[in-house]
């Protein structure tokens, strides 16, 4: 049976990726942990899909040739697997001949000695519990990939940038006479994120108290979730059902008030653009006022903007501005769309990989609900996850992300809501349905 707090143990056993930082302009040698970089990776395998985040939201994503299956963002999608990070197929990264390997705590031991290649590097980048560690982990990999002086500037101002954005979204939290409570379970065993995480850094971005922040055993957390009474129980996908079924969460107000919501695990302990989607969603779902605040305010300046359009210059009568409201009004109609047959039992979420896909895509995109610039796929990616989301949350629905029945037949409907930002595309959506 797996420990509490598995990655917090085992992240005490890796060695702090404290970068050795040149002077002048010479890029190169970078060193690094025990090694060192004398040029710019040319082939990079990425196990952690933490780091993989990371070097996304960097920019070096081409230079990764080979992933886990974690690493699921949506620019590695083409790129090869060489499975699961925690027991990957050494024999294939073996023949792969990578300059470097980025790998996290959840290795398994001993991995390293099945590969009988000296020349390549095994990255065992530390997860960042705060904001100096997240500079160093961004300064460090990016000084990896580009260099001592341009590699290291660039990894500071992108994890500055993360920063800033993380504190502008806590900015916009409304301010409360007694502070929301939540949770992340990873499962019904009472595993749970602490303060001593990112991840429960988040919570304090969101100003929530997270009632497990101080637990160090799953009997801890069970004693907090029961005693503290959260209002919202965040966890990992497929794990809601069992928290609502479990009778030792059954006096818990979350529970009683169905607001247990589900996050991606990966997404949750990832460490690059992945936080502020976290955040965010934390944040509008406890925070509901605020997406109400935002939709009066824009409804108000649409009112102002109807009333000014309706002025007469010249005498013109109200009665011609109404018909051309209607006008308006029905040729952006939408139509529904039968391409796909929906059952009972169909749902998609993060990470699955099915033809029924592309069709959902296709309708999202039609609604104006993403671009998709990377092309129509069958994957369900984070690109995927984050239109669907705003699909949900402009007709009312849980922002979860996660395609329901219930969300792809309102989806596919002619009763949807397109994007606000979507303006005439009714047409191609008619033409396609």
């Amino acid at each position: 049976m797996k420990k509490l707090f598995t990655l917090l143990s085992a992240a005490a056993l890796l060695v702090t990726t404290t970068a050795c930082f040149g002077s002048g302009d010479n890029e190169y040698p970078v060193k690094i942990a025990g090694y060192t970089f004398n040029s710019r990776p040319d082939s990079v395998v990425c196990l952690s899909d933490s780091v993989a985040d990371i070097l996304v939201s960097c920019g070096y994503s081409n230079l990764i040739t080979a992933r886990s299956d974690e690493c699921t963002q949506d620019e590695l999608v083409n790129v090869p697997s060489v499975g699961s990070k925690t027991s990957p197929d050494a024999s294939k990264i073996e023949k792969l001949d990578p300059d470097v390997v980025f790998m996290d705590e959840t290795v398994a031991d001993g991995f390293k000695d099945r590969i009988n290649n000296d020349n390549i590097k095994f990255m065992n980048m530390a997860t960042a519990q705060n904001s100096n560690d997240l500079t160093v982990l961004y300064e460090s990999l990016s000084s990896i990939m580009e260099g001592n002086k341009t590699g290291r500037e660039k990894g500071d101002k992108m994890a500055s940038s993360l920063l800033v954005t993380l504190g502008d979204l806590q900015r916009i939290v409304p301010e409360v006479d007694i502070a929301k409570k939540a949770c992340y379970l990873y499962n019904t065993d009472c595993d749970a994120v602490t303060d001593n995480t990112f991840g429960g850094k988040l919570f304090e971005y969101a100003n929530v108290v997270n009632i497990c922040g101080g637990c160090r055993s799953r009997v801890d957390v069970l004693n907090a979730v029961n005693r503290d009474n959260p209002e919202y129980i965040f966890c990992p996908v497929g794990v809601k059902d069992k928290i609502m079924s479990d009778k030792k969460f059954s006096s818990v107000s979350a529970v009683k008030n169905g607001q247990v919501y589900e996050i991606d695990r990966n997404e949750f302990l990832r460490q690059g653009d992945s936080m502020t989607d976290v955040l965010s969603y934390i944040i509008e779902t406890i925070y509901p006022e605020i997406d109400n605040k935002e939709q009066s305010a824009e409804e108000s300046g649409e009112q102002k903007n109807e009333q000014s359009s309706n002025t007469p210059e010249s005498g013109n009568p109200k009665q011609e501005n109404s018909k051309q409201e209607n006008s308006d009004k029905e040729s952006s109609k939408i139509t529904a769309d039968n391409s796909l047959e929906i059952t009972d039992d169909m749902a998609f979420g993060q990470g699955d990989k099915d033809n029924d896909i592309k069709k959902i895509q296709k309708r999202l995109k039609d609604l104006g609900y993403g671009d998709f610039k990377e092309g129509i796929t069958d994957y369900f990616g984070e690109q995927t996850a984050k239109a669907f989301k705003a699909f949900q949350k402009n007709n009312g629905l849980s922002t979860d992300g996660y395609a329901s029945p219930e969300a792809l037949r309102l989806l596919f409907s002619a009763d949807v809501k397109p994007a606000k930002s979507n303006n005439n595309n009714s047409d191609d959506v008619s033409k396609n349905s």
